[in-house]
């Protein structure tokens, strides 16, 4: 989805007024809402997130003709713990990233790739989590009050910040506009192209709950409108969450009909509030034995490394970094498009992470097979793209989101900046490394005609 993060900071002023009874109404449902989340210390829920893509270029760059794909979602949380899922139930594509598992246990977080078999551990809470998704419903309510911010456009609200009093204490809503029994507020957020997200929540007048109806964001910089309709409320306690949630993103300004980009509906499975959740539940034990290579993140070491082309871990932890951590994305495509057109050359975009072992090994295929050598010279200027923890994420944003289906990820442009292609380097693996010949015949695909 395009641009669908913005900032809360902005959207609260503690000293805008309450002038009408239906806003103090409000605010009363907000604070009663809060305390009804905060209550409950024990939180268990399954739903199924499906999204079908519309977007006429974004299914060019995917190469297919339809997509869409259905994640099961599972997310356990006890006061600030939490374990949380992702598996794929189906897909257009048999390639998408199958499997996700992260958990805090009140002292390290841990992310896992069950695809590739990547742990990453952190002291640290990380900006971005496959295993968990914007669209759970323990957190719909309260969608519009993203972390996400210029300095990490990645950030999408979780259930342990509702929880935290830290994001919501003092918040006051604004003043709403009444109509047709309905109660619309509306907020600012993260400006995108230099132009502000517009959030719009609209609540029935007469409920007697924090349960917004739809809520909206309209993009004018990113082209984009977001719409959710929040559906069949249920309850864990007290509190009050949708059920069901159909979503939708369409061009701006509209058109008529409106031109969707891309759907979606997420439908809760089950929701309960255990008794007792086993500490053991919070960490990836299991997970960790099994993993080719654990990466410390604070102290910028393996604890574990894979073993590739010996029986030394010390091989993998030697390797020099391949992507550059501290460079802008935007500026080195538009570096390449100024080669790319004297040269008449493609651009090929590979995204990536130093410590992903997959995208070292194409790199060094691209180096040391030389036929693969000589069509990137000839034809291509190869940039790499670093996507680590949430870096140049607004690049992966303009692109499509490659990363969607793991690392590294290739992205084909012409000497214009038009994108080509996208292309999962899964397709390109054979066994435990990419297949020459296959990845011969892509980049031969894709060079520039002469």
């Amino acid at each position: 989805m395009k641009e669908r993060l913005a900032s809360l900071i902005l959207a609260f002023l503690a000293c805008w007024p309450l002038v009408s009874f239906a806003d103090q109404d409000l605010q009363a449902r907000f604070e009663k809402s809060l305390k009804d989340v905060k209550s409950i210390s024990n939180v268990e829920i399954d739903w199924l997130d499906t999204l079908w893509v519309n977007d006429p270029e974004a299914l060019k760059s995917l190469n297919v003709k339809v997509f869409s794909r259905t994640f099961q979602y599972s997310y356990l949380m006890s006061g600030m713990k939490y374990r949380a899922s992702c598996k794929l139930i189906s897909g257009t594509q048999t390639n998408i990233a199958h499997s996700f598992e992260s958990a805090f246990d009140g002292t390290t977080y841990s992310s896992y790739s069950g695809d590739n078999r990547y742990m990453i551990k952190s002291n640290m809470n990380s900006q971005s989590d496959a295993s968990q998704s914007l669209y759970n419903p323990l957190v719909a309510p309260f969608m519009f009050l993203t972390r996400s911010s210029k300095g990490c456009e990645s950030c999408f609200l979780r259930f342990t910040d509702i929880v935290s009093a830290a994001l919501t204490n003092g918040l006051v809503m604004p003043v709403g506009q009444i109509s047709d029994g309905l109660l619309e507020i509306s907020l600012p957020g993260l400006s995108v192209g230099n132009q502000p997200i517009t959030w719009k929540v609209i609540f029935d007048k007469t409920a007697n709950a924090f349960t917004p109806q739809t809520i909206k964001y309209i993009s004018p910089g990113g082209k984009s409108e977001f719409i959710a309709r929040l559906l069949n409320y249920t309850n864990l306690g007290a509190y009050q969450f949708p059920a069901r949630i159909e979503w939708a993103v369409s061009l701006y300004p509209p058109t008529s009909p409106p031109t969707l980009l891309e759907t979606g509906t997420v439908t809760v499975i089950s929701a309960r509030i255990p008794d007792q959740i086993a500490d053991s539940v919070f960490n990836l034990d299991s997970e960790e034995k099994v993993a080719a290579v654990v990466w410390d993140w604070d102290q910028k070491n393996f604890i574990k490394s894979a073993h590739e082309n010996s029986n030394s871990s010390a091989s993998l932890q030697a390797r020099p970094n391949i992507y550059d951590e501290s460079a802008d994305g935007s500026k080195q495509i538009a570096d390449a498009l100024d080669i790319a057109k004297k040269e008449h050359k493609h651009i090929l975009l590979q995204f990536g992470a130093n410590w992903c072992g997959w995208c070292h090994k194409l790199h060094k295929l691209f180096e040391t097979d030389k036929s693969i050598a000589e069509v990137l010279k000839s034809d291509y200027v190869v940039v790499m793209i670093d996507v680590n923890k949430g870096h140049n994420n607004d690049t992966d944003t303009k692109y499509g989101h490659p990363t969607r289906f793991g690392l590294p990820a290739i992205v084909v442009l012409d000497a214009d900046g038009k994108q080509l292609v996208t292309q999962d380097t899964g397709k390109l693996e054979e066994g435990d490394h990419h297949s020459p010949d296959k990845v011969l015949v892509f980049l031969k695909e894709w060079a520039p005609k002469k």
